[in-house]
């Protein structure tokens, strides 16, 4: 029996084939040197900024708890929105928090280690696994450039 999270088709916005088979690599984080988006791997954070940028927005190589403070490119949301970042963890705090992608349809896209593959999930899905079971919030990308076809 096949693993609908695996199903990156169901998708509301459009992966690119170079997402979609992208293993889990702690070692490949924002700021990490010589990583380049996804190529040899991505850690849950470099994985949805990654795919940020395909789609304009502009974000630094910020790890959890910079994100989560962060208020210059990023804004607290209320609720998933679309291209929001989602932030869950085992415990209420950010740092070292799981980062995945809202991609509509109360859908989210991530990268966590124990599935090792880009999965689609609901909120409550991802939570009912202890390590994601408390949720510190959600966050919009406030900058996005002009956005140009982008390629596949």
């Amino acid at each position: 029996m096949t693993d609908a999270r695996l199903d990156l088709s169901r998708s509301p916005i459009a992966i690119p084939e170079r997402f979609r088979d992208v293993p889990y690599n702690p070692n490949h984080f924002p700021g990490a040197p010589g990583i380049y988006e996804v190529e040899g791997g991505a850690n849950c954070q470099q994985y949805a900024f990654s795919l940020l940028r395909h789609h304009g927005f502009a974000i630094p190589d910020f790890r959890s708890s910079e994100l989560w403070s962060d208020t210059q490119y990023t804004a607290v949301s209320e609720a998933m929105q679309p291209f929001d970042l989602v932030l869950v963890h085992d415990k209420p705090e950010s740092f070292g928090a799981h980062v995945g992608l809202c991609i509509g349809g109360g859908l989210i896209l991530h990268l966590s280690r124990r599935i090792d593959a880009p999965a689609i999930e609901t909120l409550n899905e991802m939570q009912a696994r202890d390590e994601y079971r408390c949720l510190i919030g959600f966050k919009t990308v406030l900058v996005r450039r002009q956005h140009k076809a982008a390629h596949a």
